[in-house]
């Protein structure tokens, strides 16, 4: 047992360190949570401390093992002298690997990447439900699924990798044949099938020191022995450990391992032969953009072959799907056409995407209103406000009115712009803005 007979620090109790610090207090010799931003609330610091978790800003103790996230900035990382330090990631694979059985008595599928995390697992979820019980934390919240249907449990835990404990918490009573954990910046080495849906977009992190490619490669890093790796082509070169299977999906003809085409009449084809010899056919609905969808449909058709759910059930979901909620779906609202594209992995180019499609299904006549900005409250990871001006500059003459949601948003201006505080006030204002039959862009980067 890694944490066994330790004193241990867990730094920033802000970003899931709170129940991994409550965990390892259950084999640790001794517990300190480090609020290392100074944002946590005296009174959930008491909780602590009368748990028996000790909580300081700094460590100031002798300490044999720091537990760290993978994006702390490394010059609040305090002296360590010989102290091994490891992730948050990392600590939270032990702690699931170190369950009686080994995996709570389900296979666990984890999901890392910078787009395309939530519609893939989503839809994995859905296909695989169809032939077992599932049960998925994501950012839409922890759920459980039958039949293809989900059933809320919880809602409001963020993706960082301790947030799968607390997610195992609320769950306690469903033995799910089969677990699928959304995470942010990589995965926790406890999975039967690690997933990187995609590397694009990489930002830094860790106070410039570091980026998000780097730290989504922990799902290579920490992969276990004997686990498979299912991973966006685009990746490249990887170096896992030797009895460990790589697994390579495109949403473009003729690269990866599995890969999608699609044919002059609309029909999507998912080519799985290397895995079972089959080819998914299907027609996607109307109602959302299937190009937003290319890289879920075919990872989540992969991984549904590894799982050894059959051919016919992926291609009925996949026949049946309809898009999710703040990913490129168009929705009714107030009698409006909307674009939903309002989620915590939006970022500017997928504006851009939203904006395409809107005025695809425009007619003439129909005003465009987009909503674009931020809640950033809720979301890690912000959209830059430099890029939200160059839109407003380069795509102003296209929309009737802009509405910018967020306080970094406030000095962008023009003739046509507008502002508010939160995506329920830009949609108010949205629907004051048009008239029925027109369009609303929603592109708000938030958690919902």
């Amino acid at each position: 047992m890694l944490f066994e007979n330790k004193d241990v620090a867990v730094i920033d109790l802000t970003h899931g360190g709170i129940p991994l610090a409550q965990h390892i207090a259950r084999q640790a010799r001794s517990v300190t949570g480090i609020d290392i931003y100074g944002t946590v609330g005296g009174d959930i610091l008491s909780g602590l401390e009368k748990g028996g978790i000790k909580t300081a800003d700094k460590i100031n103790t002798d300490i044999d093992l720091i537990v760290a996230p993978v994006h702390l900035n490394p010059a609040l990382m305090p002296e360590r002298g010989d102290c091994t330090v490891i992730t948050h990631h990392r600590a939270v694979g032990e702690l699931i690997s170190g369950t009686p059985d080994g995996n709570m008595g389900g296979r666990i599928v984890e999901i890392t990447g910078t787009l395309a995390k939530t519609s893939t697992a989503t839809l994995l979820a859905d296909m695989a439900s169809r032939s077992m019980s599932v049960l998925s934390h994501t950012t839409r919240g922890v759920e459980h699924w039958q039949n293809g249907v989900p059933t809320g449990v919880h809602h409001g835990l963020s993706i960082a990798p301790g947030s799968i404990l607390e997610a195992l918490e609320h769950t306690a009573d469903i033995k799910p044949d089969l677990y699928i954990f959304e995470i942010s910046l990589g995965g926790t080495g406890a999975a039967e099938l690690g997933i990187i849906t995609s590397l694009d977009n990489e930002y830094t992190i860790a106070g410039g020191s570091s980026t998000s490619t780097r730290a989504k490669m922990q799902m290579v890093n920490y992969a276990k022995h004997g686990s498979t790796l299912l991973v966006n082509a685009s990746v490249g070169q990887m170096d896992p450990p030797n009895d460990v299977n790589i697994i390579t999906f495109s949403d473009t003809s003729g690269n990866g391992d599995v890969y999608m085409n699609e044919t002059p009449t609309g029909i999507r084809t998912i080519n799985c032969k290397s895995l079972n010899d089959k080819t998914v056919r299907f027609m996607p609905c109307p109602g959302y953009d299937t190009s937003s969808y290319s890289t879920a449909m075919v990872c989540a058709a992969a991984a549904a072959c590894i799982l050894g759910v059959g051919h016919e059930t992926i291609e009925s979901t996949l026949l049946d799907f309809q898009g999710v909620q703040g990913r490129m779906r168009q929705v009714e609202r107030a009698g409006r056409k909307m674009v939903d594209n309002s989620n915590s992995g939006m970022n500017i180019n997928s504006v851009g995407h939203a904006l395409e499609y809107a005025k695809n299904i425009a007619k003439t006549g129909n005003r465009l209103v987009l909503a674009l900005g931020e809640e950033a409250k809720q979301v890690c990871e912000g959209l830059d406000p430099g890029d939200v001006s160059t839109f407003t500059i380069e795509h102003g003459s296209d929309l009737d009115d802009i509405i910018l949601v967020g306080e970094r948003m406030e000095g962008i201006s023009g003739n046509n712009i507008h502002h508010a505080d939160s995506l329920d006030h830009a949609m108010e204002m949205a629907e004051s803005l048009t008239k029925e039959n027109d369009i609303i862009i929603s592109c708000i980067k938030c958690f919902r």
